[in-house]
Parts: structure tokens; C-alpha cells; sequence
């Protein structure tokens, strides 16, 4: 589901340095398993499908990196092997 219209034009390099800017705070929201990068877009990978979630995903998008896709991944919780 991308959350941001229009979409922005981003390089991978941008694209890398918005996850990594983004990443440590949306990996401090429970339901979150992780976050990536997939076709364009920064991607965030949920435990479960969560409304409250979402929206705590794309409140801190929009306030720290405003017009980036994001893309959700319901992946369940990820677990070390």
C-alpha cells in the first residue's frame, strides 16, 4: 500500500539513506518485524495486519522524510535460526 501521493522519484542511495534514518524509529513500534527497501519504495514488514500500526509507520514517514513511498510486507514476526 504506498501512503505517499505523488510518489517521489527516488535513487537507491536517497532511498538507502531515508531507511536509515527512519529504520531505528520504526523498529521501536511493536508489530514491526523490519524494514527494507523493494521496488522504489521503503518497505515495513508486519508481524500482523494493525491499522495502529500503519499509522504510526506513516506518521513518522511524513514527518521525517515526507512524500517517500512506503510499501507494508506482512511477513509475521521474524525469529534468528
Amino acid at each position: 500500500m504506498d501512503t505517499s501521493i505523488p510518489h517521489q522519484s527516488l535513487s537507491e542511495t536517497e532511498l538507502r539513506s531515508i531507511k536509515k534514518r527512519v529504520a531505528p524509529q520504526l523498529l521501536h513500534i511493536a508489530g514491526i518485524s523490519g524494514v527494507g527497501m523493494s521496488g522504489g519504495r521503503l518497505a515495513v514488514y508486519l508481524e500482523g495486519e494493525s491499522d495502529t500500526v500503519r499509522q504510526a509507520v506513516e506518521q513518522i514517514v511524513r514527518n521525517t522524510a515526507p512524500g517517500v513511498p512506503v510499501t507494508y510486507v506482512v511477513t509475521g514476526k521474524f525469529r534468528t535460526q
